[in-house]
């Protein structure tokens, strides 16, 4: 089964690329935005409990990254996006795929760039069924639409 946070090549593809060492702050920041709820001083726990050992405390490892990540996904630490997802039978990075795909389809229907922001839209999730997991897409907000056709800022 796959993890409900992003992996580390879907934050690559869907996020930024992280350095190849990582300071604590940048791999909590990384850790983040996969959807993990993680804070500096949760990776300062899991070094002191010996769940990950980084070469030294601003030497984070894509190893060692990985490491928390699976250690927060065993206990369940999803950001609240994430933890949505899960609860609607898709993954973090459906989520954010999907936002990005409508965000990519209005900018270049309307000209002009969408922000890939969720609150632009709404979002539309097909329930999971036996053979795959839940669909989510989006569509335009109708307010946001009437903006933009309108030519005003977004």
């Amino acid at each position: 089964m796959k993890p409900n946070g992003l992996t580390f090549d879907e934050a690559l593809e869907l996020i930024t690329a992280p350095s190849p060492l990582m300071t604590l702050a940048a791999a909590s920041s990384h850790l983040l935005s996969r959807g993990y709820d993680c804070r500096p001083e949760m990776l300062e726990l899991l070094i002191q409990n010996g769940v990950v050992k980084p070469a030294g405390e601003n030497a984070w490892s894509r190893a060692d990254v990985d490491a928390a990540a699976e250690h927060f996904e065993d206990c369940d630490l999803l950001t609240p996006y994430a933890e949505m997802c899960k609860t609607l039978g898709c993954r973090y990075a459906d989520f954010l795929r999907s936002l990005r795909e409508a965000a990519k389809r209005e900018s270049a229907k309307y000209g002009r760039r969408v922000p890939d922001d969720d609150l632009y839209f709404v979002m539309h999730c097909e329930p999971p069924r036996d053979d795959r997991p839940a669909r989510i897409s989006f569509t335009f907000c109708d307010d946001i639409r009437q903006r933009v056709e309108r030519g005003e800022a977004v």
